[in-house]
C-alpha cells in the first residue's frame, strides 16, 4: 500500500513509476501488487525508490510492516 499511497501523492501512474525507474510495467505493477514478494533486486527497488522520492531506509521499513502484515493475513 505504501507504494500506491507514495504513487497516488506523486500523481504518477503505475507506467510512468515503471518508465522513470527503466523497468516494465507489468513488473511494476506485480512488485505494486505484492505477486511479487520478495524476488525483486536491489537494483530494481533501488530505481523504484528513487522514482517515488523515497529514501531506501523507509522503503525497506514499510516493506517489512507489508511483508509481516500479509504472513499474518494468511495464517488466518
Amino acid at each position: 500500500m505504501y507504494l500506491v499511497n507514495q504513487r497516488m501523492k506523486m500523481n504518477y501512474s503505475q507506467r510512468k513509476v515503471a518508465r522513470i525507474a527503466g523497468i516494465s510495467y507489468q513488473h511494476y505493477s506485480k512488485i505494486e501488487n505484492g505477486e511479487r514478494g520478495r524476488n525483486v533486486s536491489l537494483m530494481v527497488v533501488g530505481r523504484i525508490a528513487q522514482a517515488l522520492e523515497i529514501p531506501l531506509e523507509e522503503f525497506y521499513f514499510f516493506e517489512q510492516i507489508y511483508q509481516e502484515e500479509r504472513e499474518f493475513n494468511n495464517e488466518l
